[in-house]
C-alpha cells in the first residue's frame, strides 16, 4: 500500500506529453523530497491544534455541552489541513523538469488551474550555474540551477532540485555532444 502511494513520486516510464519522435528522456526532476516532507510536517503539526485545545479546555468543553460544536469545528479544521496537504503534494508532484537529449522542459504548477510550461532547446544554452545556499542545502545536496540562454528569455532557474551539480554536468555533456555532432556533419 505504502509503495503504491510513494510510486507517484518516482520517475515516469520515460515518456511525456509532447515528446518528439526519437527524443529520449535523460532526467526527470522534482524539487528535493525534503521540500515535500517539510510541508507535510507543517500540516501534521497543524492537525494537532484541536487535540491540544481539547486537552487544555477539556472540562469547559464537556461541562457546558459545547462538545458537538467543538467536534464540528475540529472536523472542519482537519478537512482544511487535509486539503492543504493534498494541495501541497499535488503541486510538488506536478512541478517537474524534464531533461531530454534535445531540450529542457519545465512544468511549473502555480495552482490547481494555473500552469506554466517552458521549453529550452539545448542549442541555446550558453552557461549553467549552481547555487547551493546554507547548511541544509549543502548537507542534503540540493539547490538551484540557473541556465543562461541566447534567447530573449535570458535565463531559466530551476529551484531546489536534488544534486544540481550532477544535473549541470549531465546537461553540459548533452550540449557538448550536440555541439560536436553538429561540427562532424
Amino acid at each position: 500500500m505504502i509503495n503504491r502511494i510513494v510510486h507517484i513520486f518516482r520517475d515516469s516510464s520515460g515518456s511525456f506529453e509532447g515528446q518528439e519522435h526519437g527524443e529520449d528522456v535523460v532526467l526527470l526532476l522534482r524539487k528535493h523530497p525534503v521540500i515535500a516532507y517539510a510541508r507535510i510536517s507543517v500540516s501534521l503539526i497543524g492537525l494537532l491544534i484541536p487535540v491540544f485545545i481539547a486537552l487544555i479546555f477539556y472540562s469547559a468543553i464537556f461541562k457546558t455541552h459545547l462538545w458537538p460544536l467543538f467536534i464540528f469545528l475540529a472536523c472542519l479544521w482537519f478537512l482544511i489541513f487535509w486539503l492543504l496537504m493534498f494541495y501541497s503534494l499535488t503541486i510538488y508532484t506536478l512541478n517537474v523538469v524534464i531533461i531530454t537529449d534535445r531540450r529542457i522542459m519545465e512544468n511549473e504548477q502555480k495552482g490547481i488551474f494555473n500552469r506554466k510550461v517552458s521549453e529550452l532547446h539545448m542549442s541555446r544554452i550558453q552557461d549553467i550555474s549552481v547555487h547551493v545556499r546554507g547548511i541544509l542545502e549543502t548537507f542534503l545536496k540540493f539547490g538551484n540551477l540557473v541556465v543562461q540562454t541566447a534567447a530573449h528569455e535570458s535565463q531559466f532557474t530551476f529551484y531546489e532540485i536534488p544534486q544540481p551539480e550532477k544535473v549541470k554536468n549531465t546537461i553540459m555533456k548533452i550540449v557538448t555532444d550536440k555541439h560536436r555532432g553538429d561540427h562532424h556533419l
